[in-house]
């Protein structure tokens, strides 16, 4: 469990790399949920709350399945 600003810090980093790696880059809204976790302002489980509601806001409903063992 990511506690302290560092260990919020480096998981976002590890984050934005792997997106990155894939061609990607995170839109300014992204960012910010970002920064309110390493900030301390967002529980991982708030920020995971917090990236659905800004999906869902783009692209309408969207369900993306947290279990990969799971059939849909």
């Amino acid at each position: 469990m990511t506690t302290n600003t560092n260990q919020r810090e480096q998981a976002v980093k590890n984050a934005l790399s792997s997106v990155r790696m894939e061609g990607l880059e995170p839109s300014n809204n992204a960012t910010a949920i970002f920064q309110r976790f390493v900030d301390g302002e967002l529980t991982l489980a708030q920020m995971d709350s917090a990236f659905d509601e800004h999906l869902n806001s783009l692209n309408g409903f969207l369900s993306l399945s947290r279990n990969a063992g799971t059939k849909q």
